[in-house]
């Protein structure tokens, strides 16, 4: 029991120092590494129908969760993917949450114009946070298609750890088409990817909880 506690809290120290190591990435990248990036981004005008189709990588994983949540409706399916269904579930309550209180919080504006002429820094030299600020012109931070990139990608990586390269590279893809599109900061990337791990690392804990407590303890069956 006392090594199961160990490596539990050795488990917690080392998410704690990583979300510690992306958040000062984050700072860092808004202080230093966010305008170069779309400043070179714009100069070399990337872009093309494969960095497009890499930004909607969310698009795909919401669909494959759709598919899964469906499965409640059939029996067989409802049995062997509960877990899943419910962890897919809150996720996306969760992140839907995140993604647009996170958004209004940080009222950050783009790298380019892309609607009403909103302010930007390439076509303005804006660059800057207005907190509660409204409208869409001031969206930009967190990365909603980083965020739920990385909840969903998280989720199904914990259930289908064999298929974890897909996973992964799921998480790399939306990185490259955002950025490569010049349709978020880094920072927002990061931290997009920062929030989204945290809410499916989140779900999965307080999901194993709550089945650890329903099973019944080895020296409790017998009372049964």
């Amino acid at each position: 029991m006392k090594n199961i506690s160990l490596l539990e809290s050795n488990r917690v120290l080392i998410a704690l120092l990583g979300y510690d190591f992306m958040l000062a990435l984050i700072i860092i990248s808004i202080n230093f590494c966010d305008r170069p990036i779309a400043d070179a981004m714009h100069a070399h005008g990337y872009s093309g129908t494969f960095l497009k189709l890499l930004s909607q990588i969310p698009t795909v994983l919401e669909v494959i969760a759709a598919v899964f949540i469906m499965g409640v409706l059939i029996k067989r399916s409802r049995e062997r993917f509960s877990s899943l269904i419910i962890n897919l579930i809150a996720t996306i309550v969760l992140a839907s949450l995140v993604r647009v209180s996170a958004k209004m919080a940080f009222g950050r504006t783009w790298p380019e114009t892309w609607v009403n002429d909103n302010p930007s820094w390439i076509n303005d030299g804006v660059e800057a946070f207005h907190p509660f600020a409204q409208g869409i012109a001031y969206n930009s931070f967190p990365s909603g298609h980083a965020l739920f990139t990385f909840s969903l990608a998280t989720v199904f990586c914990y259930h289908f750890p064999r298929l974890r390269p897909v996973w992964l590279a799921c998480m790399l893809g939306v990185f490259i088409g955002q950025l490569g599109q010049n349709y978020h900061f880094l920072g927002d990337l990061l931290a997009g990817a920062t929030l989204g791990t945290l809410i499916a690392h989140m779900v999965i804990l307080a999901s194993n909880k709550a089945n650890s407590i329903k099973k019944p303890r080895p020296d409790d069956r017998g009372l049964i």
